[in-house]
């Protein structure tokens, strides 16, 4: 009778395990970047121009997938890839951004919300409590001919982020964004 309980649990598991996953799962905040075995398309935040428009952050027609600047997203790659609307966006050496939500983005701007930490304000616990900042990406630049954000400003502080925590994040990378190389 023990053999067949194990037996069935086990055809239970495999049945299972053979149905194809309908969704891609989320990493939980903070814990860190996707498994090397991803590729740059499946770590790219979800698209909120397509469909039918009622995803968050999407629906203008404006900022789909083509449309408007990228940026080099170092999330999970440490060279980077194209993408634009990230949710989860390493920025930076020392900055990065987690929920991100883009009501804007356009060829010359990109405007949103989300939390922002890094390198510069991990003695305050920012990778466990990130700011709740605004923010703005801007001063395109053409790689190869593909036009990329260079710059951003944090247009919103999180009340807790004092302005020595404002001048660390200065220091760290002055708003400027990581580039491709040209070829």
């Amino acid at each position: 009778m023990k053999r067949m309980i194990l037996t069935g649990a086990a055809l239970l598991l495999a049945a299972t395990a053979c149905g194809q996953q309908e969704t891609t799962p989320r990493l939980p905040e903070g814990t860190g970047a996707p498994q090397a075995t991803e590729s740059p398309e499946d770590r790219a935040s979800p698209d909120p121009g397509e469909g039918d428009g009622s995803e968050e952050g999407g629906g203008s027609g404006q900022g789909a997938r083509g449309d408007g600047a990228h940026v080099l997203n170092m999330y999970g790659d440490e060279n980077g890839f194209d993408d634009q609307r990230p949710v989860e966006y390493v920025a930076t050496e020392f900055t990065s951004f987690s929920g991100l939500e883009w009501p804007e983005w356009t060829d010359e701007t990109a405007s949103g919300t989300g939390d922002l930490y890094g390198t510069w304000c991990m003695d305050r616990g920012c990778q466990d409590e990130p700011y709740e900042v605004e923010v703005e990406l801007g001063d395109p630049v053409d790689v190869n001919g593909t036009p990329y954000f260079s710059t951003y400003t944090i247009t919103g502080y999180d009340e807790d982020m004092t302005p020595e925590v404002r001048q660390a994040l200065e220091d760290a990378d002055g708003g400027r964004l990581s580039v491709p190389t040209p070829e």
